[in-house]
């Protein structure tokens, strides 16, 4: 195993340049060094669009969602005019969190529970108690650090770079698949949350790998979904893996076609978001980092107002499934990449194009 003098040889140690027939994986070092974590807070996490709550959550004037992604505290709001804004959750006196959870907030005000700090929903301080006898207080100059904002399918996602060209825009094929499936007749049903014990990009590789893992790893899925036809598409900040259903039933306790309908797609869309589309199926995976080997992931599954009880329950037991068989499989790869014996691997020119895109992305990034 190389031996690394300095934190730059580690980042300078994977080429993005080449052809992916010529190209190593990322080095283990990315996956198990806290630097890196540390940098991709700041470069990637800080900087891209982070889908952080629901536009169902803040339908009503002056409702607000908060959070902690990647150690930025964060809260939107919904102003009286329905628009939307996002800070960084920090009272500017001592740091605290402003507010935390979600609700609503009474005559818009968002108040500081440590010393009564009051913010309205446009960031803007509004008073201040007992700092009456400081010198050059300006309330204006005491607001909210703003972040960007905007609403795009059933998420608000927020993003620190004020000057980010917006989502939307960056979306162009995705929001045309979406549009001819009708995403908007997906309604929330319900979230689960699970940590597991990998880096962040392990999660994401797993994902990104072209279905080369289905058939060993995930037999049910594998029984759905047509694998002689899984194809990936690369764009400039996401790509969509596609397959249709498999023709055949194979044995399985139920029509599987049902639940693919017209075909799958899987888009991921960096960093770290993912969205699966299926028959009268959605969801949606978020993972965010917690430790250099851990992170947290979140899914939320939408479904059509047609589908019974009994099709949901089977729907979101079958992702259990294969989430499971998932998190054996990531939780694994962080203890080879761990051990000392395992450098960079290679990728398979045929299959494994999403994930090289992610990486490419990611030293893109990284090395700014």
């Amino acid at each position: 195993m190389p031996k690394f003098e300095s934190f730059q040889e580690k980042l300078n140690s994977f080429d993005s340049s080449l052809p992916i027939d010529s190209a190593w994986m990322l080095p283990a070092s990315w996956y198990t060094d806290s630097d890196f974590l540390a940098l991709e807070k700041e470069l990637v996490f800080k900087k891209s669009w982070q889908p952080v709550a629901r536009l169902s959550q803040l339908e009503e004037e002056n409702s607000y969602v908060t959070g902690v992604t990647a150690d930025i505290p964060w809260v939107i709001t919904r102003g009286p005019e329905g628009e939307l804004r996002a800070f960084y959750n920090i009272c500017r006196h001592k740091g605290r969190e402003v507010v935390r959870g979600c609700g609503k907030a009474e005559r818009g005000e968002l108040v500081c529970g440590y010393h009564a700090w009051k913010f309205n929903t446009e960031g803007k301080l509004k008073s201040a108690p007992k700092m009456g006898g400081v010198k050059n207080f300006n309330l204006d100059e005491m607001s909210l650090v703003p972040l960007a904002v905007e609403a795009w399918g059933n998420w608000a996602f927020i993003n620190g770079d004020l000057n980010a060209e917006p989502l939307s825009r960056q979306l162009k094929e995705l929001n045309k698949r979406f549009d001819e499936r009708s995403i908007e007749k997906y309604k929330f049903h319900s979230t689960k949350e699970w940590i597991i014990n990998c880096n962040w990009k392990v999660f994401n590789d797993n994902y990104l790998d072209g279905g080369y893992h289905i058939p060993f790893m995930h037999p049910s899925l594998d029984a759905q979904i047509d694998m002689e036809n899984y194809k990936t598409e690369c764009f400039e900040n996401y790509n969509i893996q596609s397959s249709p259903a498999n023709q055949k039933n194979g044995e399985l306790s139920y029509d599987h076609k049902e639940r693919i309908g017209d075909g799958s797609i899987y888009a991921w869309v960096y960093p770290n978001f993912t969205l699966n589309l299926y028959g009268n199926c959605l969801d949606s995976n978020y993972v965010t980092p917690l430790g250099e080997d851990k992170c947290h992931v979140r899914y939320e599954f939408y479904f059509t107002e047609d589908c019974s009880e009994e099709f949901i329950e089977n729907s979101i037991a079958q992702s259990d499934v294969t989430q499971v068989e998932d998190i054996e499989i990531c939780e694994s790869v962080q203890v080879g990449l761990k051990s000392g014996a395992y450098t960079a691997g290679r990728y398979a020119p045929q299959l494994e194009v999403g994930e090289y895109h992610f990486h490419q992305l990611l030293a893109k990034n990284l090395r700014q």
